[in-house]
């Protein structure tokens, strides 16, 4: 969220913000046309439309951004690998209890926002939870976890004005936490933010809501009566609480604080479930924002969308977080809150584009977060991207269709296709795997969840019109016979020496989907294709084993002899021989006989073929799996999970696009029940009659490996 995170990168971004766009405080100036489109945003390819559904006519110039894959596949991407975050020794997932996560779940800070990080994570996991039907439990259940820690873990002394308040800053390495971190920290060890009480309140509420655990109904009913009973008389220089405030003393810092609208909602909300007892102050607090925040002036010294962020300690420092929220609360609640609404929420948008907007390629807006960090962080951009959808579905104005459709599925490009997000999603050409938690992920997931209840069709949508559907991007080319994928087992080598260059070329002349190589290594540590871990049944003469035989050595063989006179001095390949062969005609199935993922990465990355190798490699090498997907998020592991019964912990630990299996352990019910779990299935056949394929296709297995690649498509044709 701060430019403090990056350090020294901070230079590197501000010198690419000010090429890329002048932000006039006046008003967003984009880059003229923007003449370089770029072909990669974030971690994928640039999808681009030709604009046919722009609302007026001057606006059907140039390509459109859409997103990559449908919001929802990228979105369910990105819960999983948060879901799958392991769990530490007080039971909670590893990014409730810590702000700063890297992209193997670990902590690389130890500053903590815990009341606007798990505040805004319950919400989101709520509203996920919903989306999808109230059926995964493991959501709420995460939900229930961030719950608990903001009322066990999370909260002020018991003594003082703001006594058992939850705080809005820590240090995540104490249980519960003592202290306060970030800017709050110069103020002294128990300082808070009062407005974060109100988000996490309001949270909190809404989690009791759907659980009836009276827990955090009674955090929820307690942040509200403290905010009451320290509640001021507002002005147009002064909130009705200070930004920052000793806990104990009272002693306060920043007259001015913008985020009032959670307040508001936990009052409202506590007032329509029977506590009349805010009444009054939710009455001053409206007051306030209707007379004197709507109306101030812009310029940060008279501004009242002041103050927000736990890290920033300047005081006259707009955002755009806080108006867009309270935009967010006026086109919810329309007339039964305002009924200048339209008007007020229209005035909070165009502020934050106003101040903090700016152009990107592909006719997309992004706003930043602050007056001292206008990068697009995930929290703010996505915000915007949601208020903005909201707006246009309540009849706020026709313009801010495509702007909320495209920004978010700009923001779809910063989700790796294995789940990983980066935190900052201003710039197409500058990642990280993880970063601040918020900005990654509590505070976006709801933003999406908002956007599609207005516009329910963008769940799977490629243009904001709606009509035109995405392609979920699978990154996995699509069987080339049917449904079925063809394996050449060894190349195919029916009358050709196996794993030879020629029986790999054959393969790919009868238009198998993959082939089939072994890989070992040599004396001197190249990689060869044999599968035998000696050479003594291909060569005539010579016996050894492979790892004996340098590459220079193991080339001097010839493994075509005992094959026929044909393909005599046929050569054992070399890994790079095979893929500069296989790119951009034939799959790999990688059989990885010996432990060599970082030697092979290094190979693969050179020949840019990540996606086009399924890698085999048994469950009971679990470690190695976890290797090759943590080197090369890219590649496609293939365990074999051995008995279905095996299945549901393979999926557990590592979620393979694709499970290998043999005629041994292969049945209709273990294809259902990997199908089940999203990962296709590919099998070794054993006795290659059309029978056994039509029982292996029959059971809506995907891909048959044999050693008879030419009898397998011909069987598929016949099938059509």
């Amino acid at each position: 969220m701060s430019t403090k995170t990056f350090h020294g990168r901070f230079l590197f971004f501000l010198i690419t913000v000010i090429s890329l766009t002048f932000l006039s405080r006046g008003r967003v100036q984009a880059q003229p046309d923007f003449n370089y489109m770029p072909t990669k945003i974030g971690w994928h390819d640039a999808v681009y439309d030709n604009n046919n559904e722009a609302v007026h006519d001057d606006e059907k110039t140039g390509p459109k951004l859409t997103p990559w894959t449908t919001w929802d596949d990228a979105l369910e991407r990105e819960m999983n690998w948060f879901m799958n975050a392991p769990v530490n020794d007080h039971g909670y997932p590893a990014y409730v209890c810590f702000t700063f996560m890297d992209e193997n779940y670990q902590p690389y800070r130890n500053d903590f926002i815990p009341a606007t990080q798990d505040g805004m994570g319950i919400i989101s996991y709520l509203k996920y939870w919903a989306y999808k039907g109230k059926t995964n439990s493991k959501v709420l259940d995460i939900a229930i976890k961030m719950g608990d820690y903001l009322v066990k873990e999370a909260n002020t002394p018991n003594e003082g004005l703001y006594p058992n308040f939850t705080r809005s800053t820590g240090i995540y390495t104490e249980w519960p936490l003592s202290q306060s971190s970030q800017n709050d920290a110069d103020y002294g060890k128990n300082t808070i933010e009062p407005d974060k009480g109100g988000i996490a309140g309001f949270a909190l509420l809404e989690l009791y809501k759907v659980t009836n655990d009276k827990r955090y109904l009674g955090q929820a009913v307690h942040n509200a009566q403290i905010l009451a009973k320290n509640m001021r008389k507002g002005d147009a220089m002064h909130s009705p609480w200070p930004f920052r405030v000793d806990a104990i003393s009272g002693k306060y810092w920043g007259e001015r604080s913008g985020n009032m609208v959670y307040i508001l909602r936990l009052w409202d909300s506590l007032l329509e479930m029977g506590y009349p007892e805010f009444k009054k102050s939710r009455g001053e607090l409206w007051s306030w924002i209707t007379n004197y925040q709507f109306k101030a002036p812009e310029d940060p010294e008279h501004c009242l969308w002041v103050q927000f962020f736990e890290d920033q300690p300047k005081e006259d420092n707009p955002n755009a977080w806080t108006p867009l929220n309270m935009a967010r609360y006026l086109i919810e609640k329309k007339e039964t809150l305002d009924p200048q609404w339209k008007e007020h929420a229209g005035q909070c948008i165009e502020f934050a584009i106003r101040n903090m907007g700016s152009e990107r390629p592909g006719g997309v807006t992004v706003v930043g977060e602050q007056d001292t960090d206008r990068n697009p962080w995930g929290g703010i951009n996505s915000t915007f991207g949601a208020v903005t959808a909201m707006f246009y579905a309540a009849g706020g104005g026709e313009k801010y269709r495509d702007i909320a459709f495209r920004n978010l599925s700009w923001i779809t490009y910063f989700i790796r296709e294995d789940g990983i997000v980066c935190d900052q999603t201003g710039e197409w050409h500058w990642l990280r795997e993880g970063g601040w938690v918020e900005d990654c992920h509590t505070d976006v997931i709801h933003n999406f969840m908002d956007a599609i209840k207005a516009v329910p069709e963008w769940a799977t949508a490629k243009t904001p019109g709606g009509k035109i559907k995405a392609e979920i991007q699978h990154y996995f080319p699509k069987p080339k016979h049917g449904n079925t994928y063809v394996i050449a087992h060894r190349g195919a080598h029916i009358g050709i020496p196996e794993n030879s260059l020629a029986a790999i070329q054959k393969a790919i002349d009868l238009g198998c989907d993959f082939v089939e190589i072994d890989t070992r290594a040599t004396k001197d540590g190249r990689i060869v294709s044999v599968h035998n871990s000696t050479v003594d049944n291909y060569v005539v003469g010579t016996k050894g084993k492979v790892k004996d035989f340098t590459l220079e050595e193991i080339k001097k063989l010839d493994i075509g002899e005992k094959t026929g006179p044909d393909w005599k001095n046929t050569r054992i390949p070399g890994i790079e021989d095979i893929l500069q062969l296989c790119r951009g005609q034939i799959g790999i199935y990688l059989d990885l006989k010996e432990p060599l993922v970082p030697e092979l990465l290094r190979i693969i990355h050179k020949y840019d073929m990540e996606r086009d190798i399924v890698w085999y490699i048994p469950a009971s090498q679990m470690t190695t799996i976890k290797e090759l997907q943590r080197l090369c998020y890219k590649c496609v592991a293939m365990p074999d999970p051995g008995p279905e019964k095996n299945i549901e912990e393979v999926v557990k630990q590592v979620r393979p696009r694709v499970i290998a299996s043999d005629m041994g352990q292969l049945s209709e019910s273990f294809v259902r029940t990997a199908h089940s779990a999203n990962s296709k299935v590919f099998v070794d056949d054993k006795k290659e009659p059309p029978e056994e394929w039509e029982k292996i296709i029959g059971w809506g297995t995907d891909g048959i490996q044999t050693d008879n690649p030419q009898g397998l498509i011909e069987f598929l044709k016949n099938k059509k």
